[in-house]
């Protein structure tokens, strides 16, 4: 009498099944996660460009010019004055909202010369994301990271 030991091909193939839906299953949730993530990323970038963009109004008008984040009205304004408006771009996410760590979001404006009239931070949040923008005085430079 023969003795046979083994798997059936149908077992080995339920057992396949199985551990490739198993293995699907992250792969099919982790792209919402990253998009999401990268979503927020994209968004911090085009404040800080945004915020490029009021410095270089700045240096190429030669005109004192300021910056408004207006979380009711979910706008960001560049300005001259209070009558005079550059540009008024609305926020690229429905969840943005900033808040003030030590520089008041709409205490932003750049001199002439495209230099920070004040320096410090503020924080912006995208849902569950945070980023830390900070202006420096002297270099003229807006950063930001990821916190």
């Amino acid at each position: 009498m023969k003795c046979q030991s083994g798997y059936t091909l149908i077992e080995l193939l339920v057992t396949l099944s199985t551990l490739s839906i198993l293995l699907l299953i992250p792969a099919i949730m982790l792209p919402n996660l990253s998009n999401s993530s990268h979503e927020a990323d994209l968004v911090a970038q085009q404040l800080k460009e945004e915020i490029q963009l009021a410095q270089h109004v700045a240096m190429s008008t030669g005109r004192e010019t300021f910056v408004r984040l207006d979380n009711n009205a979910k706008e960001f304004i560049i300005r001259f004055s209070i009558f005079e408006v550059y540009s008024i771009t609305p926020y690229q996410h429905p969840d943005m909202l900033v808040e003030t760590i030590n520089l008041e979001p709409s205490a932003i404006a750049f001199l002439p010369n495209g230099h920070p009239k004040r320096s410090g931070s503020f924080l912006l949040r995208i849902g569950k994301h945070r980023y830390q923008y900070t202006v420096y005085l002297g270099k003229g430079m807006v950063s930001y990271k990821k916190i």
